[in-house]
């Protein structure tokens, strides 16, 4: 086998050249934010990619967005819809370009591993408003990617003959450091860097196992790993109702909510919302689940 760095490098350069929809994500969020864009700029870009084009107009036509006459251009679509609500169809829609896939080394389906992606974007993006610590939108693109590098993971075994399979005989991140050498937080911080993606979404991604190893404190990076605390990893787990009083009671979770000053009620009321944000969500996209 490929030495490890061999192999991160290698699965990196392949994913970051699947799609171009992060790299043009990535840039809206700047654009969007940018009091001197306007809506042409920003449907230029966008238009660039005629697949994220047609599902985002597609859903600002779609009856969550009410009626009238549907929009026929990516323009009309984002003065129909407005600048916050396009950051996040953007982002559904970019999410599901790059989590829309079936990872066979970690025995996750195409389908369950977006599912989790939006349910974790959904969490995260409910706790930062909840606590006023982070931009909510900011905390959305964060949760939505925030696995993407299970992708460079699963290409690194599968360009080295695969045969490598997660189990959950073990946690994922051991398993993964086992079986390529690295983790998924690190090479999905090194993809949204890659893209660029704002220093403060990438060092979150690196830090979502461990915040305490980040140069300087991130409260995305906590909220990440709080979240993983409250609904673990893998095959689909996050979309169960978990049992709430003994995720709480971890070390992790208890500390997270001392310090943000959550009660057990606030947590059980995001995990509720967020259990609506996502159905309702996924009927926007699909309207037949």
């Amino acid at each position: 086998m490929k030495n490890s760095q061999e192999q991160f490098r290698l699965a990196i350069a392949r994913i970051e050249k699947f799609s171009p929809a992060p790299a043009i994500l990535a840039r809206a969020l700047t654009l969007l934010r940018d009091p001197h864009s306007d809506i042409s700029d920003i449907a230029k870009l966008v238009g660039s990619d005629p697949a994220l084009t047609a599902d985002l107009i597609r859903c600002a036509n779609s009856v969550f967005y009410g009626t009238g006459e549907p929009n026929q251009t990516i323009a009309e679509a984002i003065q129909k819809i407005g600048s916050s609500e396009t950051i996040r169809l953007l982002n559904l829609a970019v999410t599901r370009v790059v989590a829309k896939q079936h990872l066979g080394c970690y025995g996750i389906s195409a389908d369950n591993f977006w599912a989790e992606s939006l349910f974790n974007g959904l969490f995260l993006r409910n706790l930062a408003s909840a606590t006023g610590r982070a931009e909510a939108d900011q905390a959305y693109t964060v949760g939505l990617l925030r696995f993407l590098g299970r992708l460079a993971i699963n290409q690194a075994i599968e360009d080295n003959g695969g045969g490598l399979f997660w189990l959950g005989q073990e946690s994922i991140s051991a398993w993964e450091q086992a079986s390529v050498g690295f983790v998924q937080a690190q090479a999905g911080a090194t993809l949204l860097g890659k893209w660029k993606f704002s220093e403060d979404m990438v060092q979150a991604i690196a830090g979502q196992d461990d915040p305490s190893s980040l140069p300087s404190p991130s409260w995305l990076a906590e909220a990440l790993q709080f979240t993983s605390s409250v609904f673990p990893q893998g095959l689909g787990v996050a979309l169960q109702p978990p049992v709430l009083d003994e995720c709480l009671a971890s070390p992790t979770c208890a500390q997270f909510m001392e310090r943000y000053a959550l009660s057990a009620a606030q947590v059980t009321g995001i995990v509720e919302t967020t259990f609506e944000d996502y159905s309702r969500t996924r009927r926007m996209i699909d309207p037949a689940v």
